[in-house]
């Protein structure tokens, strides 16, 4: 059973227990039940979702579950709106009649999701605050000196962790900007000590969650998007932890019609029916169900009640005596010949009137019945077209998201599709420009290549021509070494011949001188 479900039964079953007949109802008053007295383990685990809440924030939540009702009606006012944020949306909420704490976590749809979504948890937190309020305070603080411990609860760029007097206040870095945290009560205090009573647990849905977060078992805490707040609206609720209670200022909105006459008269500024008092006080809860206590039903529809026994003759009571049959005479009483003939007639009548009345005390009781049935079935229908309008509306919803979700599909393959042509369109020019660069570098290797064959070719050239040349000066060399090889023969035969013509001569002179020769030779 969902908690839509559960807060229309209870609806259902107020209004059943206040028709009841008043013969069933006991002449003396009713006991108000005692509040349920919850342990510290209970407190803990009931607590723990919200205890690392801004100090502004989870005053209005601790108020706010006490209007359980309340806050199923602002739930379901936010879900049939679901283009209103801001300003317009506190416009539309001002004329509710709701308490101010409520209408506060409006602007909070998370926080307002979630006190719906776990109902029975929001009534029971709503009941250990107005029934244990000191020991809900305290539990608060010990669960935040746990996270601190753990080294979860620390400032950040969003809130303040400030420790004054071993009291922890967390407050917004901006005061007209709230944040609210998300985090995983398992562990964010470090290692739960109730191990067979953990604490409540509730995911956001995909809608709430800020991009950080993590829905395993994370211990950070992590922010959503920084929501504004107006001190005229939130109240500027505050938790005094030394006093254990919270402090208010006294800000009522009731039918906002038309604001245009502003009168301030000893720091209260009255505007038509708005009424915003700056001096804080005290929260007390306004116990608007009847009963004086916080979960007393409304109360219930006047019912005639039965005459007493000394009204029954002073009552001008109809007998079936007044109302004769069509045509017809009334009977008249048989006259009395003696006492006792009269002391029975009275009887008589005493007894049919007794029958009269408890007749129409039963004509009375069915007719009671029968509009309380229906009442209960006009209730019935109402619920089933409210069922019927809401079905519709949250249909209408899935459409739109449906739709936005195609329309988001769609998007993302026209990016994805316009992505991959530019990313082909570039690899494409890539190419392209690889390919150019290869011709480039072949062209400029072939250019390189033709220019070394052209330079070998020259080398080689000269090289031939080098050669050429030593083997013309070897030719030279050569005829040189030739032609002084000739003169030395001709100049040896020429000497030869010279020492021939010498030796011829000096024969000759031998010869034709013989006798000189002899006498040195005699001489000696």
């Amino acid at each position: 059973m969902n908690k839509k479900s559960l807060a229309w039964a209870a609806c259902l079953l107020f209004s059943l227990v206040s028709g009841l007949p008043a013969q069933a109802q006991s002449a003396y008053p009713a006991v108000p039940a005692a509040p349920p007295v919850y342990t510290q383990q209970q407190l803990d685990q009931m607590l723990a979702p919200v205890a690392l809440y801004p100090d502004s924030l989870l005053a209005q939540v601790l108020m706010a579950s006490t209007y359980p009702l309340e806050v199923v009606q602002a739930q379901r006012f936010v879900e049939a709106r679901p283009g209103l944020q801001g300003d317009g949306l506190a416009r539309a909420v001002a004329p509710m009649p709701w308490d101010p704490s409520v209408k506060a976590l409006v602007q909070f749809p998370s926080v307002l999701a979630m006190l719906n979504d776990r109902l029975d948890w929001t009534q029971q937190m709503g009941q250990a605050f107005l029934g244990q309020q000191a020991s809900v305070m305290d539990t608060v603080q010990n669960l935040r000196e746990r996270a601190r411990i753990a080294g979860t609860l620390e400032s950040s760029p969003q809130q303040r962790v400030v420790v004054q007097d071993e009291m922890i206040e967390i407050v917004p870095v901006n005061p007209q900007v709230v944040y609210v945290p998300y985090y995983n009560p398992v562990v964010v205090y470090g290692d739960w000590w109730w191990p067979s009573a953990p604490p409540v647990v509730w995911a956001p849905p995909p809608r709430y969650r800020p991009p950080s977060y993590a829905p395993g078992f994370s211990a950070s805490i992590s922010f959503g998007a920084g929501i504004g707040v107006m001190n005229a609206v939130f109240g500027d609720a505050r938790p005094d932890w030394r006093q254990r209670q919270v402090m208010v200022s006294q800000t009522r909105i009731n039918n906002v019609t038309n604001v245009t006459n502003v009168n301030n008269i000893n720091n209260t500024r009255v505007v038509n029916n708005v009424t915003v008092n700056q001096r804080p006080v005290v929260w007390h809860h306004d116990a608007r169900y009847g009963g004086g206590g916080r979960y007393a039903r409304q109360p219930a529809p006047a019912l005639t009640p039965p005459p007493g026994p000394g009204q029954a003759q002073a009552q001008a009571t109809p007998s079936w005596r007044d109302h004769p049959m069509p045509g017809a005479q009334p009977r008249p009483l048989p006259v009395a010949d003696n006492v006792q003939q009269r002391v029975a007639q009275q009887d008589q009548l005493r007894q049919r009137q007794a029958v009269e009345q408890q007749h129409q005390r039963e004509q009375q009781a069915n007719e009671q019945q029968r509009q309380r049935e229906q009442m209960i079935r006009q209730q019935q229908d109402q619920r089933e077209q409210q069922g019927r309008e809401q079905r519709q509306q949250q249909q209408a919803q899935e459409r739109q998201w449906q739709q936005r979700q195609q329309e988001t599909q769609q998007q993302l393959q026209h990016q994805q599709q316009t992505q991959q042509r530019q990313l082909q369109q570039q690899q494409r020019e890539q190419q392209m420009r690889q390919q150019e660069t290869q011709q480039q570098l072949q062209h400029q290797q072939q250019m390189q290549q033709r220019q070394l064959q052209q330079q070998q070719r020259e080398q080689q050239m000269r090289q031939q021509q080098l050669q050429n040349q030593q083997h013309d000066q070897q030719r030279q060399m050569e005829q040189a070494r030739e032609q002084s090889r000739q003169h030395q023969e001709q100049a040896q035969r020429q000497q030869v011949q010279q020492q021939a013509r010498q030796q011829q001569q000096r024969e000759q002179q031998r010869d034709q001188h013989p006798r000189r020769e002899e006498r040195p030779d005699e001489r000696s």
